[in-house]
């Protein structure tokens, strides 16, 4: 009886060191591949035109992620190879909104503004249109 409980023992303690052993294999594996993705830049931001200027473009919007340098701030628009932001009327809120839930192209037009902190400039949209 002493004999069988050493030998359930030393396979418990031969299956946790087998066990640990899988467990740092899959761990590694795991790290190796997350430190094979790509990480991806950040969109640059669009240089503002000048405040009151028109921005009249075609392009793709998502909804605003980060916290907005200004409360009217709701959207991100993507074209041109840069981003900018928008904030806009409830009527084109309901269009970009749509747009950006089943990725549609839009055509923006609007006029740039600046917000109250430096460095917070966003496109005031005044129409919205989806595009084909």
């Amino acid at each position: 009886m002493d004999f069988l409980k050493r030998f359930a023992s030393s396979s418990d303690v031969f299956g946790m060191k087998k066990f640990l052993l899988y467990s740092f294999i899959a761990g590694a594996a795991l790290a190796g591949m997350a430190g094979c993705a790509q990480v991806k830049k950040p969109v640059a931001q669009a240089k503002a035109a000048a405040v009151g200027s028109r921005f009249d473009q075609v392009g793709r919007v998502t909804l605003y992620a980060g916290e907005p340098c200004t409360t009217q701030i709701m959207f991100d628009f993507h074209g041109a190879g840069s981003t900018v932001w928008l904030a806009a009327p409830m009527w084109e809120t309901k269009i970009l909104t749509d747009a950006a839930n089943k990725n549609r192209r839009v055509h923006i037009s609007g006029k740039w503004r600046r917000g109250g902190e430096s460095k917070c400039s966003y496109v005031e949209v005044t129409s919205a249109e989806l595009t084909k």
